[in-house]
């Protein structure tokens, strides 16, 4: 039980640590074409909706890494191929090592320190695409990297491990803050990272890739998601026989 008061006392820490730096924030650095803190291209009008959307592809992508994980070398991810290949024991051996955990690991540091990370970013970045703020989005971080990874899908392959539970949620929300800034700036400069649009468009799906799934791949609109910043121009007749141009912004 102290394990779980630590690891949501250190959430709120930062939280509270959010908080005074708001109080006191200075001009943003990504101040592009003299316009600070950008505003954002895509605002979906369902924010829980588009949360739950991403979250969904997240899973089937998690599925993915979970595939590629499993045929790299058993010594760089410390899974054991054999032991996986017995699908009949796999929940009994899911219980054990979740009863077992936490434990300090013996990851490879880019593991440790870039992949777990990363995702943690990932995570960090749909909640704060959808508009809700810092802490809300460490939380759903802490949550989907502790509940959904470490010890959901990792721990049919290891026990879950307190450099993860740690290092995920808090350094990738961190990092995930910054993929978000880095975003609004790139997107308010045309989508062009250093002059090139090439690079800006490989950064955006780099720092978001559930987003790019939801908002370039039309998921969201399927779920009758849409863009509050979107512009719609169409034809309107007149009466004099005319047209005229006319423009919808949706708010």
């Amino acid at each position: 039980m102290k394990k779980w008061k630590c690891l949501i006392a250190f959430w709120a820490i930062l939280s509270l640590a959010n908080a005074q730096t708001q109080a006191h924030e200075p001009p943003s650095f990504y101040d592009l074409n003299e316009q600070q803190n950008p505003v954002p291209a895509y605002i979906p009008d369902k924010g829980a909706t588009y949360v739950l959307g991403s979250t969904m592809v997240m899973i089937a992508g998690s599925l993915v890494v979970t595939g590629i994980f499993y045929l790299l070398p058993s010594n760089f991810t410390g899974w054991d191929r054999k032991e996986l290949s017995d699908i009949a024991g796999l929940g009994e051996r899911w219980k054990e090592r979740v009863r077992s955990g936490p434990v300090v690991d013996s990851d490879d540091l880019f593991l440790n320190w870039v992949t777990h990370p990363y995702w943690g970013a990932v995570y960090y970045m749909q909640p704060r695409v959808a508009g809700y703020s810092w802490a809300e989005s460490v939380l759903f971080s802490f949550v989907a990297s502790t509940f959904f990874w470490e010890y959901g899908v990792e721990s049919f392959a290891e026990i879950p491990s307190w450099q993860d539970l740690v290092i995920t949620p808090a350094i990738g929300s961190l990092f995930g803050e910054l993929f978000y800034r880095s975003s609004l700036a790139i997107e308010a400069n045309q989508r062009t990272m250093l002059g090139s649009r090439i690079l800006g468009e490989a950064m955006l799906i780099a720092m978001d890739p559930l987003g790019v799934a939801m908002q370039s791949w039309g998921l969201a609109q399927w779920l009758g998601i849409h863009n509050k910043q979107q512009t719609t121009s169409y034809i309107v007749p007149n009466n004099k026989g005319g047209a005229s141009l006319a423009l919808l912004v949706r708010f």
